[in-house]
């Protein structure tokens, strides 16, 4: 009899349950999209009790498709950084600051100009941006310091999604990488906490486990509540980028992850962490014991797209609908013709409140189109934002530490095959998709799967579910080009730093 286990992935716009049999094959799934709530224009919220709810309503979709004595397991990932406080009794505090808020940008840039940004990286391997945890600490303790007395834990979401299933409360080391962690020992750093004037809340945060470790029975009122047997396994981990570099099969040194979804994270497997200089990105532990991501996390992702097609693209959604096309097909056909650097029109795609924060990181980055003539077309704005995604990958690309085997694209992106002869034309570098649509998911599924023991590891997992769906060859004759705009495109934003500062005064006063 087939037996299945189901992941839950929770991103910033939307969570899913996806069932899946033991070979990884996707059988049903639910998504329900979550609301954003943004109290001042740095500021990105979720609300925790919503995510909850709607987690149930998805696991309990999906179990019902199969008999509920068949399901085994179940998988939890979620958005990485940003802080999700529960009280004593298990409760929310407030709602969760996400990963891409901003408003600890005043304790980054303090912490950047006294040098405590590079000891944390020289420590742990992460150069700090708004959303980590600790500089929201920070901003709680001064400025909402009645939620920080409040809070009994201070956790990442998959943490608080795996205490609502199992009632433990526990971390793991691939949340815990960002940004207090001996990467080595997989364990906390009291150098962290006490660079980051955290310590006195150090009671606060839960104990790291293993993947192994963070495996627990779900509560049986749960379970019944969702059609599910007491006997399902749960297992909490790896985080989002981790379980979409293991579901996509990206395990090995020098093989690198790009998830194209609301961010774009862009990440290098490596078998030694804090074993380079390049003063960017973060090092985040791999569920895999000997491996680490060496990510690069930018806020370049596929919202660009959304965004311009929502304000200036209604002109694209009827040609479309006229035309009996998907819109995105037809804005793929619409820039094929236009010619690499879009007829001079060069987008910036910063536009989530956080700024950017790889390879560089500045909460105050805002989204702009320079170059604009009056001979430029709709097209060519289009095909800019395309670009401007494609140059922000290019960018990150450059500050890795090693060789570029090949580069798994993931996220909704994926399924843009002019994005993706895009990405691999502008890096030079052979880009993959492969078989499935919900990578992370399906990462925690496998998680799930090896540590009850249906595969030896998490090798032989890879080699028997992850298959490879379309191969993008590089085209190095357009590779010349772009990166000759890719000049352009970074002497761009360095000149814009200052514009963005004074812009950030002025909106605040």
């Amino acid at each position: 009899m087939e037996k299945y286990i189901i992941g839950i992935d929770s991103g910033t716009t939307g969570i899913k349950a996806v069932l899946f049999d033991t070979k990884g094959k996707e059988i049903a799934k639910k998504g329900i999209p979550l609301q954003g709530y943004f109290p001042e224009e740095n500021q990105y919220e979720e609300d925790m009790l919503e995510i909850w709810d709607s987690a149930v309503q998805c696991v309990k979709e999906v179990a019902g498709k199969v008999a509920a004595e068949d399901i085994i397991g179940l998988g939890i990932t979620a958005q990485g950084d940003g802080l999700w406080m529960i009280d004593e009794n298990g409760d929310p505090v407030r709602r969760g600051c996400c990963f891409c808020d901003g408003r600890a940008a005043e304790f980054v840039d303090e912490w950047v100009e006294d040098g405590t940004c590079e000891k944390l990286f020289d420590a742990c391997g992460t150069w700090i941006c708004t959303g980590n945890q600790n500089g929201i600490v920070r901003w709680m303790e001064k400025y909402e310091m009645e939620s920080l007395d409040k809070s009994r834990w201070l956790l990442h979401l998959k943490d608080y999604l795996y205490y609502r299933f199992t009632g433990e409360i526990t971390s793991d080391a691939t949340d815990q990488s960002l940004i207090l962690l001996d990467q080595k020992k997989r364990d906390y750093l009291d150098e962290a906490f006490k660079l980051c004037k955290i310590e006195k809340y150090r009671e606060k945060y839960p104990p790291i486990k293993s993947a192994e470790e963070n495996a627990h029975k779900i509560l049986p009122e749960t379970a019944e509540s969702m059609g599910l047997t007491s006997e399902v396994l749960v297992t909490s981990g790896p985080m989002d980028v981790g379980a979409c570099a293991l579901g996509s099969g990206v395990i090995e040194k020098g093989c690198c992850c790009s998830i194209m979804g609301t961010a774009a994270l862009h990440e290098m497997v490596i078998d030694e962490p804090l074993q380079d200089d390049i003063k960017s990105g973060m090092t985040v532990a791999h569920v895999m014991e000997n491996r680490w991501l060496r990510l690069m996390s930018s806020f370049a992702g596929t919202p660009n797209l959304e965004w311009c097609l929502k304000t200036l693209g209604s002109k694209v959604k009827d040609d479309a609908e006229a035309a009996g096309k998907n819109v995105y097909a037809y804005m793929e056909d619409m820039i094929k013709d236009v010619p690499i650097g879009s007829n001079g029109v060069m987008y910036h795609p910063y536009l989530l409140a956080g700024g950017e924060r790889a390879p560089f990181t500045d909460s105050r980055a805002r989204a702009s189109y320079t170059g604009l003539s009056v001979r430029n077309t709709l097209a060519d704005i289009v095909r800019a934002t395309y670009e401007g995604v494609a140059f922000a990958m290019l960018d990150c690309y450059q500050h890795m530490p090693l060789p570029i085997e090949q580069i798994t694209i993931c996220g909704g992106g994926a399924n843009s095959s002019a994005w993706c002869q895009m990405f691999a034309d502008a890096l030079g570098s052979r880009i993959i998709t492969v078989e499935g649509e919900e990578l992370g998911a399906r990462g925690v599924a496998i998680n799930n799967a090896v540590i009850q023991g249906i595969y030896s590891d998490y090798r032989e997992a890879v080699e028997k579910i992850v298959e490879v769906k379309k191969v993008y060859e590089p085209d190095m004759k357009n590779h010349e080009k772009y990166m000759k705009f890719y000049e352009l495109y970074t002497q761009g934003y360095q000149s814009m730093r200052a514009a963005w500062k004074t812009r950030a005064k002025i909106l605040k006063e």
